[in-house]
């Protein structure tokens, strides 16, 4: 095969039907349609293939239909399959067929029969017609078309469109759909109803050479693509093509995806609607309906389970290596599933008589619950011991789990506590001899705290001995719990042979793969024993480049890395160095065991950093040594709150209330003894600072009751609500400082922030405790981990044992910012004018925040519209021009004109190079956001242009990449700009209040003499006694009339929001004033516009007056100061 010839996408089409075709036998294959003959785009049917199945199938019904019907039983025989696929949807209809009067159930396929022997189960099966049809025109007014459209019995199950690599991508498929293929056309508001969400196909594929990316919704303004790939040595992607190969790296796709049992079993055993109350960035609740399609490898993970336990048998384990963000819960759920349905071929019995699944998740159970509802519709078929989240039941746990036992009840749910007594009654209970049984082990790492009886409770003490032995403080995990358990069974030999075990971790420990995992066939060097592997594995790294979790370590900032940064700050000409350096030598006063310093800092992070993010809804963790260290961090930082009253929620402007971080709960086990949380230096604490902590009104150490025993209970009281709703809920609640809890198993998409006060034991703990952060969330793009103790290397060495891409975030020099923006700005993509937009779009949105307006987020994301399209029309040009020289380039090649061949190919490699450089501005936009957002978390670059920027490009790299707005966190954007100044929270205790501008709406009143004292005052303030009054009253409306004309300056003074103080601090109204004094040198202004310039004393109280000026939109009254003299 001449691999050449199928670059031509027409011709991809066409090889991937053929390899369809390559399946066909008598029983099993696929149909080809080299036309969209027969296809009605007004019901999104084939009826020929329907009504060919029915034949085959009840061909009594077909005639019973014809002789009551006459010659309309075809129309109403349409009629019912499309109101089932209008109301119940594709997969729904396709599995349980639907009612029609006088006919009982239309069947519309068959599943795989679970007992093959059943010869009806198995006729419905065989009969199933496969069809793929190309270029299918699904417009019910237009001529659009898809390039392929998969069938079963006539009905739609997915679509695809295909792309070759040499002239598009596979992005450019996704692009198509997303912005062609409308389920609902815009402007004529016609429904295409092979589009639509549940009604038409279930999934959409864009497919290239080397890619395939899934959707199953294509219904929202921006539809999301997921990858459906095999992984590439633990990355994204697919392993490339091997040079001696014909197959592609998709191949897996037909050969083993559109195999009929896989193809027919993904429809009928794995497809089902979730339902969910999700939270967008706006944070408004919605009811979010989901369908459910594998990713390949859990589709993967789930067929090789089921086929090696049909090869090896019962009694086999099986170790599960999936990360966080794998979806683990569908994986287990459909394991469940299919493990529960397995008959023995030659008895028709079931294989497995229960199958048990451990888990401590609540979200865990209810999820296994509704989705197997929805796959198996058999009452009673899973049996939660103790209840569920809606309904707890009575009685000993023991017993209602024995009864499910003996009534081999299908799917057994308990916890890891019930666990051993269903291990004991299946080794002891003779009734359950011949019975066989699946225990998966829902592996969440969780610290243990409950109670325990029997062998439990001493594998708890073994696994508590064991990290005694290793010096490792921290509490018995589940994995521990369960390694402790099992070996103390192998070693007494009564692990039961009539049981096959599941576990499932994101990170194994040692002893975990020796108890579960298999022979990888390579032997350790030092001990000659077998290594032991996963069974299956999808690895850290490939989630994270899929976009299911974050890399967390890119937030990482050790606290040695300000000395770093300390370093390069004295050669470095770009940064304010005196600014900078007070931000270092603030971090160098964080001694390793200066509680208050930390909470200090880690207040100031939260409220710069952390606190807009998530529409000002991000949480933080601070991870402490010891439950006593948790009592001193929560006196520390309510004593800081406590001496800073624009911190607290009931003093501040409703609008500026996303800036507190509220009450810190805290989480720990057991009792903290109150002299056990003091120190000796506590009562001298104040004296001993008095320089460092002269806010503090009191020493909040000493307010720690010796004789009180403190628990989360007491410290939190928060009374029936836990803690983990609390902290999710409630606003007022942003910070949890915990000690050993909620390091492992806890997930919380809004945290966002990880404050490391703890030397960390071991690579798995440290894996866990930083990997809280890296759920996912809308908006949620980056995260910060300040980790005051622990070495970078060792942190990095951790991850590397489970991701093989794992890197840190460096600084090499503050430069770095500066360089990459030059870059940018020599790209020649966005303009000045381009960038004052964006700009002036920031300021305009601060008042629509305040006044609760929505429409400020879309008019940010379109301020960078023109960028964003010049990229993409470039890039576009680019594509086409490529695949022009290179149709140019085949041709010459073909009939052997070399010259033009070549010429053609010069052509090609420029339009590689600028491509590539293209594709290199949107990565530099990414670059320059990861190190702003590094960087200026500890320096204060002194330059507010540079935050302005962060904003363009953000937006600008979002815009390009096709991200959807109600998934870009905009409203941080805008938030970042809001101060909280000590003037919100009360009035000023000095002489000089009066001066405070009188805000719209004020009532405050000045008579014009004491105006005109005050003005003087400022005068000689700005230029000493002897100026000419007159000639610095002109001066000062000159100036202020140039700083009204900049727009944006004008916004930030008469937005109610900013505070005169805040937009001083700002920095940006200095710089337009100084531009303002510079037009000035050249007339009679001079003197006086130099010392604006010169003088650092002089441009605040000009900036005061200035503010005050624009705000009242006022000007200095000269005839008045003229009267005044010299």
């Amino acid at each position: 095969m001449n691999k050449d010839n199928i670059h031509l996408e027409t011709n991809f089409e066409k090889y991937i039907s053929r390899k369809l075709a390559e399946l066909s036998t008598e029983e099993n294959g696929w149909r080809i349609s080299k036309s969209d003959k027969g296809f009605d785009s007004s019901t999104a049917l084939y009826m020929p293939d329907f009504i060919e199945y029915l034949g085959a199938t009840v061909p009594e019904k077909l005639e019973l239909m014809k002789n009551k019907l006459g010659t309309n039983w075809q129309s109403n025989l349409e009629k019912a399959l499309i109101r089932s696929l209008e109301i119940n949807g594709t997969v729904i209809t396709l599995r349980d067929g639907f009612p029609m009067a006088g006919y009982q159930t239309i069947v519309c396929s068959g599943g795989i029969p679970d007992d093959p022997r059943l010869p009806k189960q198995k006729m419905f099966y065989d009969s199933n017609i496969l069809r793929v049809m190309h270029q299918v025109h699904y417009q019910t007014a237009g001529n659009k078309s898809l390039d392929l459209v998969f069938f079963i019995n006539g009905i739609p199950v997915a679509t695809a469109e295909v792309k070759t690599e040499l002239t598009q991508t596979v992005y450019d498929a996704i692009e198509e759909y997303q912005t062609e293929r409308k389920p609902i056309e815009p402007g004529t508001r016609r429904k295409n109803y092979l589009l639509m969400f549940k009604r038409g196909a279930v999934v959409h594929f864009a497919i290239s050479e080397s890619e395939i990316w899934m959707c199953t919704n294509l219904e929202p303004e921006k539809p999301r693509f997921l990858p459906f790939n095999k992984g590439n040595n633990g990355h994204a992607g697919n392993p490339p093509m091997l040079t001696d190969s014909d197959e592609y790296p998709t191949g897996y796709f037909w050969n083993e995806i559109c195999q009929k049992e896989n193809w027919m079993r993904i429809f009928h055993n794995f497809v089902f609607e979730e339902v969910s109350k999700k939270e967008d960035v706006t944070g408004r609740i919605r009811d979010q309906h989901v369908l459910i399609f594998p990713r390949y490898h859990q589709w993967d993970c789930v067929t090789k389970v089921i086929h090696d336990v049909y090869q090896n048998g019962v009694g086999q384990k099986y170790l599960i290596e999936h990360s966080a963000g794998s979806g683990k819960t569908e994986t287990i759920s459909w394991i469940s599933h299919e493990l529960i349905r397995m008959m023995d071929k030659s008895t028709g019995q079931r294989v497995f008589s229960s199958v048990i699944v451990v888990t401590d998740r609540v979200g865990l159970d209810t999820n296994i619950k509704k989705t197997i509802k929805q796959l198996k519709k058999t009452v009673g078929l899973i049996e939660m011991v103790g209840g569920d989240d809606v309904r707890r039941t009575g009685g000993a746990k023991s017993k209602q789990l024995a009864k499910a036992l003996a009534e081999k009840r299908e799917i057994i749910v308990v916890t890891l506590q019930t666990f051993p007594y269903a291990l004991e009654a299946i080794a002891n209970n003779k009734e359950l001899e011949n019975a066989k049984f699946a225990v998966l082990i829902d592996e969440a790492h969780s610290s243990q705290n409950g109670q325990f009886a029997g062998k439990m409770k001493a594998a708890l003490k073994l696994a508590a001995a064991e990290k005694k032995k290793s010096k490792d403080t921290s509490d018995v995990t589940d994995e521990e719990l369960i390694n402790a358990y099992f070996s103390e069974e192998q070693a007494n030999r009564v692990m039961p042979e009539n049981v096959s075990f599941f576990a499932f971790t994101a990170t194994p420990k040692a002893e975990t793969k020796t108890l579960f995992g298999r022979d990888s066939g390579k032997i350790d060097e030092k001990t000659g024993n077998p290594i032991p592997e996963s069974f299956h594995l999808y690895p850290m790294r490939q989630a994270i480049e899929e976009g299911y979790i974050l890399d967390v370590l890119k937030g990482y900032m050790p606290y040695k890395t300000a000395y770093k940064l300390k370093e390069d700050i004295v050669p470095d000409k770009l940064v304010d160095v005196r600014s900078a350096l007070r931000t270092i030598a603030h971090w160098q006063t964080l001694h390793p065991t200066n509680v208050m310093s930390k909470a200090e800092f880690i207040i100031e992070h939260f409220v710069k950093n952390v606190a807009p993010m998530l529409d000002g809804q991000a949480k933080a963790m601070i991870v402490t040594s010891s439950r006593a260290a948790v009592v001193r961090y929560k006196y520390a930082i309510d004593g800081y709150l406590k001496a800073h009253p624009e911190y607290d929620r009931s003093k501040i402007s409703e609008h500026l209330q996303f800036k507190v971080p509220g009450e810190p709960l805290v989480a720990f086990s057991g009792t903290v003894h109150g002299k056990d949380a003091k120190m000796k230096e506590d009562d001298t604490f104040m004296s001993d600072t008095v320089d460092t902590f002269d806010y503090l009104k009191e020493n909040p150490f000493s307010l720690i009751k010796s004789e009180y025993d403190y628990t989360e209970d007491n410290m939190n009281n928060l009374g029936y609500q836990t803690i983990e709703n609390a902290f999710d809920q409630d606003r007022n609640n942003r910070l949890l400082i915990v000690a050993n809890k909620f390091q492992t198993g806890f997930n919380q998409p809004k945290l966002c922030a990880m404050y490391i006060d703890k030397k960390i034991a071991n690579d798995i703990e440290i894996v866990q405790t930083y990997s809280r952060l890296n759920r996912t969330h809308s908006g949620k793009e980056k995260v910060f981990i300040i980790d005051f103790v622990n070495d970078p290397d060792t942190v990095l060495n951790a991850f590397h044992k489970y991701d093989n891409g794992a890197k840190m975030e460096h600084a090499q020099s503050l430069d770095i910012i500066y360089e990459i923006k030059s870059k940018l700005d020599s790209a020649d993509i966005y303009t000045n004018s381009d960038f004052e937009a964006y700009r002036t779009a920031r300021y305009s949105s601060i008042a629509a925040i305040d006044a609760q307006k929505d429409t400020y987020r879309r008019k940010m994301y379109n301020s960078v519209s023109e960028p964003a399209e010049r990229w993409t029309e470039q890039f576009r040009a680019l594509q086409t021009a490529y695949g022009t020289w290179k149709n140019v380039y085949d041709t010459a090649s073909g009939k052997g004109d070399s010259e033009t061949a070549k010429q053609a190919k010069l052509k090609m490699d420029e339009i590689t190079e600028s491509i590539d450089q293209l594709n290199d501005f949107r990565r530099k936009l990414k670059k320059y956001c990861s190190a702003y957002t590094y960087i200026s978390q500890i320096i204060d670059l002194g330059d507010p242009d540079l935050e302005v920027f962060y904003g363009f490009a953000k937006l600008l790299a979002h815009r390009i990449s096709g991200t959807p707005l109600e998934e870009i966190d905009i409203k941080s954007l805008v938030l970042s700009d809001f101060k909280i100044n000590r003037l919100d929270v009360g009035e000023p205790d000095d002489d000089n209040a009066t001066l405070k501008p009188m805000r719209a709406g004020g009532t405050a009143k000045t008579s014009k003499k004491e105006s005109l004292k005050e003005i003087v005052f400022k005068i000689n303030e700005i230029w000493g006694d002897d100026v000419d009054k007159t000639k610095a009253a002109r001066t000062i409306n000159a100036i202020a009339d140039f700083v009204a004309a900049d727009e944006i300056s004008r916004i930030q003074i008469r937005n109610s929001t900013n505070t005169k103080e805040s937009v001083i601090a700002e920095g940006r109204l200095e710089g337009v004033i100084k531009q303002a004094a510079a037009t000035l040198m050249r007339n009679d202004f001079e003197l006086l516009a130099s010392k604006v310039l010169s003088d650092p004393q002089t441009w605040k109280p000009l900036a005061e007056v200035i503010f005050d000026m624009i705000d009242k939109k006022k000007h200095v009254d000269i005839s008045e100061i003229s009267k005044l003299g010299k």
